[in-house]
């Protein structure tokens, strides 16, 4: 297994694209914060000033949903990559978890960089630190479940084009509906709430929300936001719980799928399978002596 993951970590990171994936990042968070700082500063020209706690809002609000944007655009593509890469070694379950871990570790260095824009806001004294680490928390869930996504994907076609390009019909169906969903329900019954909470812009704005300021110049834009993303679901309610839960399911069951596929005839059951069984029984325990912390999300 150690020798698997020197391997994949070594042939992906001397990539050129590695580095332009971090760099990219890096100009994202710079061009979002530039955006932002533009629409403060048309706020304060036309004689509505915002407060320090209202720009530091938006400033993490907007850094948060690029971030999360960029990670889900990012890691889907990275795993096809990886598997590019790899394609000359023969793809067996150490191979699997190896390239996984590898994928995940990347992306994760990606969210790294971009503290820098993150440790700025506590100077606007509008952010406590549970706020922007849930904000973080799930993130790092999106990260880990989209690099499951992209990696299931193309271990199950085995075509990285073909590959990529459902994994991003797939995601695009899955956001669309979640805004329908949103936009259209007019009863937050518990449906309704798990189809908004598995929608990865609803999780990550949950932690915020509640302190969106419910005045001033950015007011109007943050309700429309939130009319996208939670619709008819009261901003107070804590869907990145069932978000963070669902996911390490999700996470799990695509995992099993890959695991499934990359076998070769006849599958017989090997020690992968028993660890693999043992961690969903753990998570499946956990969830459910932890239902109080994620089910206080649904009506």
């Amino acid at each position: 297994m150690r020798a698997a993951l020197r391997e994949e970590w070594q042939q992906l990171i001397q990539r050129r694209r590695i580095l332009l994936l971090f760099i990219s990042t890096v100009l994202v968070m710079l061009l979002t914060a530039q955006r932002t700082g533009q629409l403060a500063g048309m706020a304060t020209l036309a004689a509505l000033p915002l407060l320090n706690a209202q720009i530091g809002r938006l400033f993490a609000t907007s850094l948060c949903l690029a971030l999360q944007g960029w990670v889900m655009l990012l890691s889907p593509l990275l795993a096809v990559s990886a598997y590019t890469v790899g394609l000359q070694s023969k793809m067996n379950l150490t191979v699997l978890v190896a390239r996984l871990l590898v994928v995940w570790a990347v992306m994760i260095l990606a969210i790294v960089l971009t503290l820098p824009f993150f440790s700025l806001l506590p100077l606007f004294g509008s952010l406590s630190l549970p706020e922007i680490g849930w904000a973080f928390a799930v993130i790092v869930v999106t990260v880990l479940l989209s690099g499951a996504y992209g990696v299931c994907w193309v271990t199950v076609v085995r075509n990285p084009p073909a590959a990529l390009f459902l994994a991003y019909s797939v995601l695009m169906m899955w956001l669309v509906a979640g805004v329908v969903i949103a936009v259209w329900d007019t009863q937050p019954t518990s449906p309704v709430v798990v189809a908004v909470a598995f929608n990865p812009f609803a999780a990550l704005l949950a932690p915020l929300a509640p302190a969106f300021p419910p005045d001033g110049p950015i007011a109007a834009d943050l309700q429309n936001l939130l009319r996208f993303t939670h619709g008819v679901v009261d901003r107070a309610t804590p869907l990145y719980r069932l978000y963070i839960a669902g996911s390490g399911l999700l996470i799990l069951v695509l995992i099993g799928i890959a695991s499934f596929a990359v076998r070769p005839q006849p599958r017989r059951w090997q020690r992968f399978d028993t660890l693999f069984s043992i961690v969903c029984a753990i998570y499946l325990v956990a969830l459910g002596m932890g239902r109080e912390w994620w089910s206080v999300a649904l009506p």
